[in-house]
């Protein structure tokens, strides 16, 4: 038996992936719903929700930010003590001596960029109306 083989036959395999692969639209909704990592995207999505403009995806820049934030606070919460004696010096030996120290130059430019993304973000669901439920015909929502 081939590894490939006994790991898709495993019952860790196939708890994650319940549904073979789909052939008509049912067997795909069923895939999509019964996986664990595909559950998260819709089954379908219209052509204009994939188009790339001016503002795709500015959710996704900040939370990229967001995480290039943490990584470098983190990494900077080793060399820093927020106290009245050492903060300047310490600001001035991450400029200086320590090899880290282009870690303080990515978390505050990073910090600038999310507030910008954020505010765009907010701008474009606001201009485009995201906020709002969606219509329907019918009178329901839903």
């Amino acid at each position: 038996m081939s590894l490939f083989k006994s790991i898709t036959d495993s019952q860790i395999w196939r708890s994650i992936f319940r549904h073979k692969y789909p052939d008509n639209p049912r067997d795909q909704s069923l895939a999509v719903l019964s996986n664990v990592f595909l559950h998260l995207h819709p089954i379908k999505v219209r052509k204009s929700g994939v188009r790339i403009s001016f503002t795709w995806c500015m959710g996704g820049i900040t939370f990229f930010l967001f995480l290039i934030e943490t990584i470098t606070g983190v990494l900077l919460m080793f060399y820093y003590r927020p106290t009245v004696e050492f903060a300047f010096n310490d600001i001035r030996d991450l400029r200086d001596t320590v090899p880290i120290g282009i870690m303080r130059e990515l978390h505050r430019w990073g910090a600038h960029a999310m507030v910008i993304s954020v505010w765009f973000h907010m701008l474009r669901v606001f201009l485009t109306g995201s906020y709002k439920p969606r219509r329907v015909l019918s009178g329901t929502w839903g």
